[in-house]
């Protein structure tokens, strides 16, 4: 096995499969990413359109290991599924988009997800059942299985910084939040605008992001 390390805090201009072979990983706690999403979305030199089977290998490189992918739900059907299996945890998230498609799926594997550790609002803070969690310091209920209140990256958001489709920092923040402890190592093994690095660091979060 190889001992040597990632540099924490750090992104790697090196492919994830390259890492994995030449790193010791099993420092990371968790694995987060918002990988490719094989649409034939062309941007740049970056042709997304590799064939089904290639693809389902390239997410297969992720068996066994703690991960939260993000894809839409057709296609964590095609190809997701078929990669990893059966998710322990899915998360739906919902957001207001001039396209079709508005929602995507957050798939959880070999992790555990602790959804007290993300409060969301009372919907009824009239009630006298409620009224006295709050007297108590309450500051609302666990994390719903669906989320509504983060939108996407729009075209005009300081958020988007060059990158096609970034995903928002709020929601890389919830996922660290639900999915790991302060201090503890995430790694993004499809780095692209640096989201998930940000979020770590504003979660106290060590990160390792990988964009070969």
């Amino acid at each position: 096995m190889n001992n040597k390390k990632l540099q924490l805090n750090k992104i790697y201009n090196i492919n994830f499969q390259d890492a994995f072979n030449k790193f010791d990983i099993s420092d990371i706690k968790m694995f987060i990413t918002d990988p490719p999403y094989n649409i034939k979305y062309n941007y740049d030199e970056y042709n997304d359109d590799l064939s089904d089977d290639d693809y389902i290998n390239l997410i297969a490189n992720f068996q066994q290991l703690p991960i939260a992918i993000i894809h839409y739900p057709e296609e964590t059907m095609k190809y997701i599924v078929p990669a990893l299996g059966i998710p322990d945890e899915v998360v739906i998230w919902c957001y207001n988009s001039n396209i079709g498609r508005q929602s995507r799926l957050i798939n959880f594997y070999d992790c555990e997800v602790n959804f007290g550790a993300v409060k969301q609002p009372y919907k009824n803070p009239t009630d006298k059942r409620i009224q006295e969690r709050i007297k108590n310091g309450s500051m609302g209920g666990r994390s719903y299985d669906w989320f509504s209140d983060i939108q996407i990256v729009k075209n005009v958001s300081l958020e988007k910084m060059g990158h096609p489709c970034p995903v928002p920092i709020k929601l890389m923040e919830r996922i660290i939040l639900l999915t790991t402890k302060e201090n503890d190592i995430v790694c993004d093994p499809f780095m692209g605008s640096g989201t998930t690095a940000l979020a770590c660091l504003k979660t106290n979060r060590k990160y390792i992001g990988l964009k070969g």
